[in-house]
């Protein structure tokens, strides 16, 4: 049996062990895949063979070749660039960034010794045996010094508490002190500060991927892209509905001509006949073919405007009526209290602005406290017509309602009706835990954390894809 190129080239280097070719590769797409590109089995083998057909020896052409195949969009090629720069360099280079990153992580681990001596001081007096979680110890050693002045500050009153067993209700204000400030800091981080990234537990990959995120986001356009929507003011309004507007466009292009794999022989799918013939050498020798979705889907939109809500409900908004060429139809409510239908806003074909404006003005419900089992209520009182067994509904919320069992269950009335729900939550995926309620919510809804523009339109992309 004929061996193909691909086995030849590995099999030859597999003895170099973790120089090899294979061992190389497979690590680039490991941090690839933790910085968020997704890379598929079938790309990776693609890569693989990409590289038989360039000299190894020359780095801007093997970059080229892994950039045609692992590379899917624009932000894909800035993490791809970054990444395959700080990952493809010599021996002594990557040494000495391990050696930086060792350092940091040192000193990082005597700040939090420091941090616990000085938490455990604090409450010595009146609680000498409470024990703190290694992530309150790591909140409060990320907080200012001023704020951690003001910590200790309200411990030392709290010593005079005149309640007789004062452990459990200082424990609690331990507690949810310091939940508020890892929030805080997570949906606050100081400029230029990376997310964090998801690491491999590998020293040198994480490296590479520390290295790569603190490049990445330090572009002020990649900086808005990935920004709290919450946090948006003054200019950079502007520039963050002229984002969603682009994204929304853009995303609202590629659904309309999306295609779907045909037996017909009408139109040639360049993609999957490129990869079917690369056992040929690239040569066409089997074609595949391609015919345009006829089906667009039915949207029903339900967003949260409470006064924790308001800022983000503006930004999904724009961001769902900027795809309205791509779909059916669109239905829009809003909700704090109760529920309010605005489909009939965005027909009078002004501006989103005045839209917005005149939505706001008009509405009894922006900026009030969220009882989204009222608002499911009204819903199925006077709208349940709307939905049909194509709809896909789309809740925006931090699911933080009254009665959440109770919205839980009417939500379920809601979800036998529909195709499906797919729930964006502000709130970071690693709070949810202290969320009352939300397990019953995710056991009706696919719920995706989102609070950036990078989040929504990531994740509008491959839920609508499916449809």
């Amino acid at each position: 049996m004929e061996v193909d190129r691909v086995t030849r080239v590995v099999a030859r280097v597999e003895a170099e062990g973790m120089n090899s070719l294979h061992h190389n590769l497979a690590g680039f797409i490991h941090v690839l895949r933790h910085l968020g590109l997704r890379v598929s089995v079938a790309e990776a083998l693609d890569a693989y063979q990409a590289l038989t057909a360039v000299d190894l020896m020359q780095k801007e052409r093997v970059k080229a070749a892994l950039q045609a195949v692992l590379v899917k969009d624009r932000a894909g090629r800035a993490l791809f660039g970054l990444a395959f720069d700080r990952f493809f360099v010599t021996p002594e280079e990557k040494r000495r960034r391990q050696q930086l990153r060792r350092q940091w992580e040192e000193e990082q681990a005597i700040q939090q010794q420091q941090a616990a001596a000085e938490l455990q001081e604090a409450v010595r007096q009146w609680h000498p045996d409470y024990q703190f979680t290694g992530e309150q110890v790591a909140t409060f050693a990320r907080l200012p010094s001023e704020q951690r002045r003001r910590f200790k500050e309200i411990m030392g009153r709290m010593r005079g508490n005149p309640v007789n067993d004062p452990h459990d209700l200082i424990a609690q204000v331990i507690q949810s002190s310091l939940n508020y400030w890892r929030y805080y800091l997570m949906k606050n981080r100081v400029e230029n500060q990376p997310p964090d990234a998801v690491h491999t537990g590998r020293e040198d990959l994480d490296a590479v991927i520390a290295g790569v995120a603190a490049d990445f986001y330090r572009d002020p356009d990649e900086q808005i892209m990935h920004a709290d929507m919450q946090n948006i003011t003054g200019r950079d309004v502007d520039r963050m509905t002229a984002l969603i507007q682009r994204l929304s466009a853009q995303l609202a292009s590629r659904l309309s001509r999306r295609y779907r794999r045909s037996r017909l022989h009408r139109q040639v799918d360049i993609r999957r006949t490129i990869r079917r013939n690369l056992r040929y050498g690239g040569t066409p020798l089997e074609l595949s073919y391609r015919a345009r979705r006829a089906h667009k889907p039915r949207l029903l939109l339900i967003c949260d405007v409470s006064a924790s809500m308001a800022r983000y409900a503006r930004f999904v908004l724009q961001f769902v009526y900027g795809l309205s060429s791509a779909v059916q139809e669109i239905e829009s409510f809003v909700f704090s209290e109760d529920l309010e239908r605005i489909t009939p806003f965005f027909k009078h074909g002004r501006n989103f602005t005045e839209t917005m404006t005149g939505l706001i003005n008009e509405s009894r419900q922006w900026g009030q406290t969220t009882n989204l089992g009222a608002a499911l209520q009204t819903f199925e009182r006077l709208y349940r017509p709307l939905l049909k067994s194509d709809t896909h509904v789309l809740i925006v919320s931090d699911a933080k309602t009254i009665a959440p069992e109770k919205a839980a269950g009417l939500l379920a009335v809601v979800r036998r009706q529909a195709r499906e729900i797919i729930w964006l939550n502000p709130v970071p995926e690693r709070e949810w835990q202290h969320l009352p309620g939300l397990a019953a919510f995710r056991e009706q809804a696919g719920m995706f954390e989102c609070y950036t523009p990078a989040h929504l339109e990531d994740i509008l992309r491959r839920q609508l894809k499916k449809i």
